[in-house]
This record gives C-alpha cells, structure tokens and sequence, in this order.
C-alpha cells in the first residue's frame, strides 16, 4: 500500500512553468482536488505569465482531460530492506505519481509536459515511478518507450515481486527525451537570424575526419572530426527557464558585425576587472578583429548570455581536439571546453551563477549528443570557480603548465553531469554538493 500523499495545496502555491526560446508559453501547474482531499494537479495555459512575443507551439502540450497525482511513497512494510539497493529496489523506494485521464490517451508532447512538471516540482529526485490509469495505456507505453522518456519497471530477483509502473529518469528528460518540437531538444533550438524555428530536418550531422593546419601562427597540426556549421550569428542557442529567478537564461550566437554586440564586448574588455584576466583590453577595431578571427575559426564558438533578455555575460566554447587544451590531455573527439567572464557585474551571486554555470554546460552536452566530456582550465589557486565546478560534476584531472599560468585540468563526464542534474538553488550560499567535494561559497 502507498502512504497517502498530502492535502491539498493552496491556489497561492501553483507552480508557473514556462517554454524556453522562441514559444515563452506559461503554464500553470494547479492543484484541482477538493479541500482537504489528496493534491491532484492538471496543467493549464497562463495567459497572465505568458509573454507576447513568444509564437504558438506547433502542437498542443497540456489537456483539460489529463491530471497527476501528488508525489507518494510506498509505506515502511513495502519498502525493500534498506541493504537491497537493486535497480528494482531502488525503483520500489523511489517517488511514485499517477497520471490519469478520460476520453482519449494523451499525447507523447502532453506526456512531456507533465514529465517537466514533475522534474520542476521535485527537482532533486533522480527518477520517479510513474502509474497510468486511462484507455490505450500499452500502446502509449510503448510509444514512450521508444523516445527514451520512460522507461520499463526493472524486475526483481524474486519473480513475484510488483512491478507496477514505468521509470521516469530525471538524467533522460534534461538530455532532450521526448522532446516535442523535433529532434533537437528544446532548451537547444534552432533558429534563424530572426529567432524563428528553423524547420528543416536532417540526420545527425555525420562523422568525418579532417586535418587543421594552424601555421603560421601556431606549429601545430591536428586531425579531427569535421565540426558542423555554427549557428546563425545573432540567434538565440540556448533557452531555460529558471523557477528560483522566475527568468528566462538565455544564450546568444554574436554577430561581430552587430554594432551592439560589438560595443558591448569592447566595454567589457577594457574594464579593468575583466581585463585583469583577459589581458584583451584594447580598442574598438582590436575587439572587432578578435571576434572576426573567432567566427572564422571553426574550433570556437562565441556567445552572449542573458537573463530576460540583459545580456550580462560573454562565453567561448571550443572543441578541445583542435584547442591548445588538446596538447595536455589525451582529448576524445567531441570534448568541449568553454571560458567564461561576466561583464555586468549586477549579475553576480551564487543565485545566479548556478542557473548560467549549468545552462553553459546543459547547452555543451545538448549540442553535439557525442560529446561525453566537457573539460575547463581555472588557474589551480582560483578557488571560487574550483568550487563552482565542483559542484556541477567537475573532478581536478591533474595540474598543467600553461604559458600565463598553472591551471588545474577539469574534466566532467556527460553521464556523471545529468546524473547530478544541478540546475536548482538552494536559496543558500552553500551550494549542493558534487560526489567530490562539499562546496561553500
């Protein structure tokens, strides 16, 4: 038997969730239950929160007919012994919900919204098990199944044991399963110069070596896998929103030759606290030519970063193969590696660094689904970033010698990365911990 979730919530206690970049659609998560009985939620459009310059989603993603139950958990005397940790173990002690509907099954793109419900709701649980009660629920099943969103209750050992319902892992849905607007995923679109969907479909971009020669500036020569295209200059790559700001983070692709970006990227430069770190500072047609130099170049992407739409950061992400980072490291063929710098100071603060801290990095892995590995070159006495890096995942590889500098080798596998899944904040200063370090900032 379950033990009986809670009462029923407050209309003041509804969760807003909101679609990234470009559809801004606003979603209420509502308790509908009766006072004093079990919470039971179902999924509404807010047109309050909605903003008006996001577009329409080419497919409907909530239902009037479909609801969810509150998290449960199964009572102490069905729980496993505490010295079983079997996949089926761990799946019968995990969080359970019941989804539910009348009339027809619910589509795949309305099952993921509910599943970004529940992530958003219990946004440090690993997996949920996940109940359905409604017609046609095996070919349902089924379909989910094949988009890698649920996957099948793990058996016992013992061939009587339950096995009701299907596995939710929160690691698959922040990697882009099942998500409803094509194969990219959602926090990772496609768009053109106008910020509107690119909707042209092709397989994954495929694999193919070839060499870049970087004489004579660098001697150096290096064999590699050919990269795909970087995205329109000036489009949005990378969206979330973020529930403890109530903002969207964002990631843009600079256009060099957009005199905004440009400007903003000499202003930042020539701040002496940012200049104290990039030694970059100069003037306006030195920063356009370090951008010009690096939109050619197909190793490196650049980027701005914002909060609703303020741009407050600048980052550059690379392929680690074709960067000097390959030098000291024996670097698989799609390791990334990004630098970073905040030039609006406004932004700072543990609040907001763990939300563009992990959407860099979600942005990364959700790019090219073949890189594994994402790799960072802090100097070894900077103990802030260490400390940020930590606790998203980051391990010290071991300390390398670079020109301006000793610099400790981060590395973080993809798997070890969604499996902590950091994107929430604790409203602390100490943020959660890795598996390696207790970070306290």
């Amino acid at each position: 038997m379950a033990v009986l979730p809670k009462k029923s919530a407050t209309a003041a206690e509804a969760l807003i969730l909101k679609l990234p970049h470009p559809y801004l659609t606003a979603y209420e998560i509502g308790n509908v239950a009766s006072q004093g009985q079990p919470v039971i939620y179902k999924i509404s459009l807010s047109a309050t929160h909605s903003k008006g310059n996001g577009i329409p989603t080419p497919t409907l993603l909530h239902s009037d007919t479909v609801s969810f139950s509150d998290i449960a958990f199964l009572a102490n005397d069905s729980i496993p012994p505490a010295g079983d940790n079997s996949s089926w173990a761990r799946t019968r002690r995990s969080p359970f919900s019941t989804i539910s509907w009348t009339g027809e099954r619910p589509s795949v793109p309305q099952m993921w919204l509910i599943a970004y419900a529940l992530v958003s709701l219990r946004p440090l649980d690993e997996n949920f098990r996940i109940l359905f009660t409604g017609r046609d629920t095996v070919p349902l099943v089924q379909e989910l199944y094949t988009t890698g969103l649920f996957h099948p209750h793990p058996r016992g050992f013992d061939s009587s044991a339950p096995i009701d319902g299907h596995l939710l892992f929160r690691s698959t849905f922040w990697q882009g399963a099942a998500c409803p607007f094509g194969p990219r995923p959602v926090w990772a679109p496609q768009l053109d110069s106008s910020n509107q969907p690119i909707t042209a479909v092709y397989p994954q971009f495929p694999f193919q070596t070839a060499p870049t020669t970087q004489f004579p500036a660098v001697p150096r020569h290096t064999m590699h896998p050919v990269r795909e295209p970087k995205p329109v200059p000036g489009s949005i790559i990378y969206s979330r929103w973020v529930p403890h700001l109530n903002e969207h983070f964002t990631m843009v692709a600079i256009d060099y030759t957009n005199p905004k970006h440009l400007d903003l990227f000499h202003n930042w430069q020539n701040d002496p606290r940012v200049a104290a770190g990039w030694n970059e500072s100069g003037t306006l047609d030195h920063h356009k030519q370090y951008l010009k130099k690096l939109h050619e170049d197909p190793h490196v992407l650049t980027m701005f970063a914002a909060f609703d739409d303020k741009l407050f950061a600048y980052f550059e992400v690379y392929w680690a193969m074709e960067d000097h980072m390959g030098a000291h490291y024996l670097a698989s063929l799609y390791d990334r590696g990004r630098h970073s710098l905040v030039g609006d100071i406004s932004f700072r603060g543990p609040y907001r660094v763990s939300a563009w801290w992990s959407g860099l990095m979600h942005y990364m892995f959700l790019d090219e689904p073949r890189t594994m590995n994402i790799v960072g070159e802090p100097a070894a006495t900077s103990s802030t970033v260490l400390a940020y890096d930590f606790v998203h995942g980051f391990h010290v590889e071991k300390l390398i010698d670079l020109p301006h500098k000793r610099s400790a080798l981060m590395m973080v596998s993809r798997e070890k990365f969604f499996m902590l899944s950091p994107f929430v904040w604790d409203g602390e200063k100490k943020v959660r911990p890795s598996l390696d370090a207790l970070a306290k900032l």
